[in-house]
């Protein structure tokens, strides 16, 4: 009990339940004036009425957006502040203690285990995986290898069949094969056509390797999402509180909105049920989508209600801000 002689559960309850009569007997009797009091709260007067008549015209785009603005009134018109209950296990000042204390030691027990150790079988098991991820590059890595080696040991004729015995046997490459035909030459000079037979065999085979794991960048496209110059219902809200400088929209279902603003840049959403986003721009501004039922559309600060059921795209007019 207060010295007042009343409880505290009705001071704690109408920063919850943004009672319109208390605001208004509040303001009343302290004597301001409701121009006054919503310039001081950086609110339009509209809203102000709203809050002390409980009125539902969507002047604000949500009931948390609401329930701040009846807090800042209370605040603003010296209402006690909600007080906050401290939990019983948090008055002792010895138990706090003591669990910091123990997080403390698990901490530092955790900090103290042994790394896990990793057996040679888990090694050559996740090489053997990677050399799987790249099976191409492998088998051109191995032809090259044993191409040199022939040709260090052999000389460059039997170099020449090893290395077309070996290209026979491994497996071709996901790419256009390149045809190299070598003639007999003189020893002096066979040596640049096996290198380069070689050279070319891994760069094939590594070009192939980059081209298959490269993945594939998606396309963007807007589809019919574009400005028009059809005639169609023009739209504005019934107060203006801010500049037409955006559109914000919630979606009740799952829709896809075109936006196109007064510079003809369009905008495609993908909205979910429950979605809301904001498209900035200048005006005026057109909104169109299949199922425009089902979206809110809210522009200038206050909501825009549509003609009729069966009208898929609007366009939004801006007006004059009201001061």
């Amino acid at each position: 009990m207060t010295p007042n002689g009343h409880s505290e559960e009705p001071k704690r309850s109408v920063y919850g339940t943004c009672d319109p009569h208390y605001l208004r007997t509040l303001r009343e009797a302290a004597g301001m004036d409701m121009f006054v009091l919503a310039r001081t709260a950086c609110l339009s007067v509209a809203q102000v009425r709203q809050l002390e008549s409980d009125d539902s015209d969507g002047l604000f785009y949500s009931d948390a957006i609401k329930r701040q603005a009846y807090k800042r009134l209370l605040m603003i018109l010296g209402a006690e502040p909600p007080s906050v209950e401290i939990p019983e296990e948090l008055r002792d000042a010895a138990k706090v203690a003591d669990a910091h204390l123990t997080t403390l030691d698990q901490i530092v027990a955790m900090s103290e285990q042994p790394p896990m150790n990793h057996s040679a079988f888990d090694a050559v098991h996740a090489g053997l995986a990677k050399l799987r991820e790249h099976k191409q590059a492998t088998a051109a890595l191995l032809l090259l290898v044993a191409a040199v080696t022939l040709f260090v040991l052999h000389g460059p004729q039997s170099v020449v069949e090893a290395t077309s015995e070996l290209a026979a046997a491994s497996p071709t490459p996901k790419v256009s094969a390149v045809a190299v035909s070598v003639e007999p030459p003189s020893v002096t000079t066979a040596s640049v056509p096996v290198a380069a037979v070689a050279a070319a065999s891994a760069s094939v085979a590594a070009a192939s390797a980059l081209v298959a794991a490269s993945p594939t960048a998606p396309s963007k496209t807007m589809g019919a999402c574009t400005h028009s110059n059809e005639a169609m219902p023009q739209l504005s809200p019934f107060v203006a509180q801010k500049e037409g400088k955006y559109v914000y929209l919630v979606s009740a279902a799952n829709a896809e909105v075109c936006v196109v603003d007064g510079n003809k840049q369009a905008t495609l959403l993908q909205l979910k049920a429950g979605e809301n986003r904001s498209v900035y721009g200048v005006s005026p501004w057109q909104v169109s989508s299949t199922s425009l039922q089902k979206v809110q559309i809210f522009f200038q600060g206050g909501r825009v209600s549509l003609p009729d059921a069966t009208v898929s795209r609007v366009q939004l007019v801006e007006m004059t801000v009201a001061r």
